[in-house]
């Protein structure tokens, strides 16, 4: 009879900080419960979320219908691994399944998902916010917080796929109803989000201009993504490629993960009219209301939609779109678990980054 890990090597964070405030260690893990299951983590992902939470969230990030984000916390949303072992009761997975965890959960019962919103369910407790995340060599959850990986699908890339991509898949067909041949500004272009809506725009047949702060990204922004025109935030050059690319009309669509209050007013500016913008970086800097006027809002008959996740029907589409091939994220670097705060200060810090930074706990 195999012998089950009682305790796991993981990253936690009692006090927010910096990198150093990262701190690894043995834990003990959970028993397992009717429907639970024991997870090798082969691979999580450091996402800005980690960065935020770390560093202390701003004032009022508290969600509608979410518990506040404890202290301490163990970080980590994005994973993916084996199965090792599984509960009594459990239905969908058994041992040596391979399986990526669930980034937005849904809750069956709630009124948000009756109402085709489960990105908006209440009464969870979301791994790596809420309950316990993924920087660890093994996880213990409910089977219903993960999904099948298929064989053929590499553990690495099924690990960074379900956030990004499913968030963005949500944006680009729900929030900013993207038809072929429109035209899509992305600014902030060169993180997770920006990358995978940059993927999904060309898959649905969408021209495309990026913006990115550093002109040593901007290269392999192209190669990466497809994007038709890629420009450095200079706000005169942004405005001239767009110009040149609709013709003087103007963008269909624009979506902001730069959270830089000049972008955001640059990409309402650049909204043909009855274009529509998505704010999807989270927060705004610097702080403060955003930088439009009603009459902006009139002069273009413009839409504005938030968005704050993929729904589960996003997550089994993007996962379908890997399986087959036309999804991949560039991976800039490897970092073992106990090397956690390396991992967060290199995409914190590093300008010339373009690509997913992992955690591999067994290395």
């Amino acid at each position: 009879m195999t012998t089950l890990p009682t305790t796991t090597a993981a990253v936690w964070v009692y006090e927010h900080g910096g990198p150093d405030r990262l701190v690894h260690e043995r834990k003990p893990l959970p028993a397992l419960g009717p429907t639970d299951v024991l997870v090798a983590v082969d691979t999580a992902a450091v996402s800005g979320w980690d960065l935020k939470y770390r560093r202390g969230l701003q004032p009022g990030t508290k969600l509608p219908g979410r518990n506040p984000f404890p202290m301490p916390q163990q970080l980590g949303r994005e994973a993916a691994g084996t199965v090792v072992a599984t509960g009594p009761d459990t239905r969908l997975l058994r041992p040596g399944d391979r399986v990526v965890a669930v980034v937005h959960p849904e809750n069956p019962h709630a009124p948000e998902t009756y109402r085709g919103l489960g990105n908006l369910s209440t009464g969870i407790a979301v791994p790596g916010h809420q309950a316990p995340g993924a920087y660890a060599d093994y996880v213990v959850r409910d089977e219903r917080l993960f999904l099948p990986v298929p064989a053929h699908v590499d553990l690495e890339q099924a690990a960074v796929t379900l956030w990004p991509y499913g968030t963005s898949h949500r944006v680009l067909r729900d929030r900013l109803r993207v038809t072929p041949g429109d035209t899509l500004l992305v600014t902030g272009a060169a993180g997770p989000m920006g990358l995978a809506t940059l993927q999904l725009a060309q898959i649905f047949g969408l021209r495309t201009i990026a913006t990115t702060r550093y002109a040593a990204r901007a290269e392999a922004l192209r190669g990466v993504t497809g994007a038709e025109t890629v420009v450095t935030e200079d706000l005169d050059a942004a405005r001239h490629a767009i110009r040149d690319l609709t013709g003087g009309a103007g963008v269909d669509h624009a979506v902001d993960y730069s959270s830089h209050r000049d972008l955001l007013r640059l990409a309402l500016e650049v909204l043909r009219l009855g274009g529509r913008l998505c704010p999807a970086a989270g927060e705004q800097n610097p702080p403060g209301p955003m930088p439009f006027t009603v009459f902006d809002l009139t002069r273009l008959e413009a839409d504005i939609v938030g968005v704050r996740g993929a729904r589960h029907d996003d997550a089994l589409r993007v996962m379908s779109l890997l399986a087959d091939g036309r999804l991949h994220s560039p991976i800039a670097a490897r970092f073992p678990l106990s090397r956690a705060a390396q991992a967060h200060d290199l995409m914190e810090n590093g300008t010339d980054v373009v690509g997913r930074i992992l955690l591999k706990p067994g290395s």
